[in-house]
């Protein structure tokens, strides 16, 4: 909803203005230990709590019914301003520290390369000591992978608090950005190759369509470089000191996309000005071919217009040679300016 349609409301306010996905929303309660985990797919998933040796895992596709985001709140402590956030679908990525937990939005962000253009998923994290709560309208099941990690015989996931699986789904939503860049790459080796081959009007627009989605993209990965600097400076409880080194991990992967992003935009900024430049060019010879034919019609016409005026004396024009020296005289001209123009390169 926007803000200027929440005038007047309370702050912590639910209200879901977006196109829902699913009927009903769907929660994945997952418990995990050293040991090994369970998983179950139920609806009313702050039903469950796990034991106390396990942590906890909340998955939840379907954010549009507010009374079910609210039973979560209550469930797992977590603040109406939080919940308000989630189903705000136009969120910053940001990640914040509270008194009962760390609160994070970050884009799950995908390249399609039909249109040109970078399509977006929200995602909502909320984690504290032992449990963790995952939140995102569409239904697509973006964690499966990690959920298929923790259920192998050895899971460094299993085995870490509720901070490493946030982190675990950080990477992998970082990891996911990687697949965005490659996919650009390939994108702008297909313009490339174009511009050699035949540049034209079609190219330069395509060139800033994907210039679009790398603005697009800088927009969502800029922030998230901030924000994971912000949580490694911050005091927080619910993130264990062992598990830094992977949030600088994390970090560094951050920074190296960035740097791919900005590498991408300069080519492209060198692309765009390489097509131009050969459009002009391409211009400016049809223009010359235009110039050079306009030049050479003129004896014509200059001979044309002198024998078409009606004078009553035209000596040549009862000479029997005068036909065959008009056509000489304008085979002349034209071949002499022809010449001209191959020796100049004009044409």
């Amino acid at each position: 909803m926007s803000k200027r349609k929440k005038t007047g409301l309370s702050p912590g306010t639910l209200i879901f203005e977006r196109n829902q996905t699913l009927d009903e929303p769907i929660g994945q309660f997952i418990s995990y230990n050293l040991s090994g985990m369970s998983e179950l797919k139920v609806s009313d998933v702050w039903k469950f709590t796990p034991s106390k040796d396990q942590n906890l895992w909340v998955d939840v596709m379907g954010i549009h019914d507010s009374e079910y985001i609210l039973k979560i709140g209550d469930a797992f402590n977590i603040h109406r301003l939080i919940l308000e956030d989630i189903q705000e679908l136009s969120q910053r990525t940001k990640i914040d520290s509270y008194e009962n937990g760390v609160f994070s939005i970050v884009q799950n962000l995908k390249f399609d390369p039909s249109n040109k253009t970078i399509n977006k998923e929200q995602i909502s994290i909320f984690f504290a000591e032992h449990v963790l709560v995952s939140f995102q309208e569409n239904p697509d099941d973006s964690f499966a992978i990690i959920r298929k990690r923790m259920g192998s015989e050895i899971s460094r996931i299993r085995s870490k608090n509720s901070d490493y699986l946030f982190y675990a789904l950080m990477d992998y939503l970082v990891d996911c950005y990687f697949l965005v860049t490659d996919a650009i790459d390939l994108e702008i080796a297909n313009l490339e190759e174009r511009i050699h081959q035949k540049p034209g009007e079609d190219i330069i627009l395509d060139i800033f369509t994907i210039r679009g989605a790398l603005l697009k993209f800088r927009k969502y990965i800029y922030p998230l470089r901030d924000e994971i600097g912000k949580l490694k400076r911050s005091e927080t409880q619910f993130l264990q000191e062992s598990n830094m080194i992977f949030f600088r991990d994390l970090e560094d992967h951050i920074i190296q996309i960035i740097e791919i992003i900005d590498n991408q935009r300069e080519l492209l900024n060198g692309m765009k000005d390489l097509a131009l430049n050969q459009t002009s060019l391409a211009l400016n010879k049809d223009m010359k071919w235009l110039a050079a034919i306009s030049t050479i019609s003129i004896p014509i016409l200059f001979m044309t217009g002198v024998y078409g005026m009606n004078f009553e004396f035209m000596p040549e024009l009862k000479w029997k040679y005068g036909y065959l020296v008009w056509w000489i005289t304008i085979a002349f001209f034209v071949v002499s300016l022809i010449v001209y123009f191959k020796r100049k390169r004009i044409i």
